[in-house]
């Protein structure tokens, strides 16, 4: 960086950090300073040991990295914000639990006035790429939530769960750089992040699968095997897409991205098995249908009977729905790209065929 940059950037920075009125502060603007081609690990790295030290302290470091995130209009001080929030939980901080929605939105960050094919357009593209998978996750993993993934949780939540989970990848894989700005060392950094949280994130979906998967059988009812079969199915799309990933990452240089991990299968059976319990039941369904329609030209008595009784199977299903709807909604809706998967009749039983892998850890 030429000499007339660098004092540009200290200019910047040296107003902030003169309004910086105590350490933690004067670290944030150190550590989210103006230079693309450094970065401040040292200041990052104090503030996390200060968080996990003293969990109360959190809560104003966060209000002035969002301070300092919202003003600005420089895609770097934006992007390094971003990470040092991502920081909290890559370092494993408890505290950053308790942060749930961002306390700042950079959805748009930089769309007035820049084109994309302006220098800063892909750069700030990056950024609300990368703020929408951040903003996503904090929301998912916050203490806040009533729902965890453990033995006590029933079936459902931990398949609404995992499908979260797998919304997660999909936000983490529309994180890329554009042209050569890989090569910018706080993109790189950035991009390590990215693929840190694709191996922890994804290895535990795979695990959590393989857990799940068992338990989801024909007593558990059409809508978790329908549940099952979108993650099934959303694995095995997913797990190209990574591969895919991976190789981009790794032909641009990002450094914990030169060795795709290895892979497992998901069963063919487990799939195979997932239909049978969908088609099986939708097959009963329509039996109950036809038959209710010969009951109704027989005997309209019976016809009436039987609508009360369904009625009443109708509201006892609805009370359950009600109850399982609110531990659904507490976790983040999906938005409406996300849901590609989502049809109104199940799709045929797939031909025995070579599942594409999943990650293993």
């Amino acid at each position: 960086m030429n000499i007339w940059k660098r004092a540009s950037v200290a200019l910047k920075d040296g107003t902030s950090l003169i309004a910086a009125d105590d350490l933690l502060k004067a670290a944030v603007v150190k550590a989210t300073n103006h230079d693309e081609y450094s970065i401040e690990t040292e200041n990052a790295l104090f503030i996390y040991r200060h968080v996990r030290a003293t969990p109360a302290s959190l809560k104003p470091l966060i209000s002035a990295i969002s301070s300092r995130v919202t003003r600005t209009r420089s895609w770097v001080v934006a992007l390094k914000g971003l990470m040092l929030m991502h920081g909290f939980f890559l370092s494993k901080t408890t505290a950053a639990e308790s942060i749930g929605r961002l306390p700042f939105d950079l959805s748009a960050f930089g769309s007035r006035g820049n084109s994309r094919m302006s220098r800063s357009g892909g750069f700030n593209l990056f950024v609300r790429a990368y703020f929408a998978f951040l903003d996503r996750r904090s929301i998912l993993f916050h203490d806040g939530n009533r729902h965890r993934y453990d033995e006590e949780s029933s079936v459902m939540i931990r398949l609404v769960i995992i499908r979260k989970m797998q919304v997660i990848i999909d936000s983490l894989i529309r994180i890329k750089p554009i042209g050569e700005s890989v090569r910018i060392p706080v993109i790189n950094e950035a991009m390590e992040n990215v693929i840190s949280e694709i191996l922890e994130i994804y290895g535990w979906i795979c695990r959590r699968i393989a857990e799940v998967l068992p338990n989801v059988n024909s007593k558990s009812g059409k809508r978790q095997a329908d549940m099952a079969l979108k993650i099934v199915a959303k694995s095995m799309t997913q797990g190209e897409a990574l591969v895919k990933y991976f190789v981009f990452c790794r032909d641009l240089g990002v450094a914990n991205a030169q060795e795709i991990p290895d892979f497992v299968r998901i069963p063919v059976d487990d799939v195979i098995h997932l239909h049978e319990i969908v088609w099986t039941d939708k097959e009963g369904e329509e039996e109950q249908e036809e038959v209710a329609e010969t009951d109704e030209c027989e005997d309209s008595e019976e016809r009436t009977k039987g609508l009360e009784e369904e009625g009443e199977e109708e509201e006892e299903e609805e009370e359950m729905e009600r109850e399982l709807i609110p531990e659904i909604d507490d976790l983040i809706k999906l938005d409406d790209d996300d849901e590609e998967e989502v049809v109104d009749e199940p799709s045929p039983a797939p031909p025995v065929v070579d599942v594409p892998d999943l990650i293993s850890l």
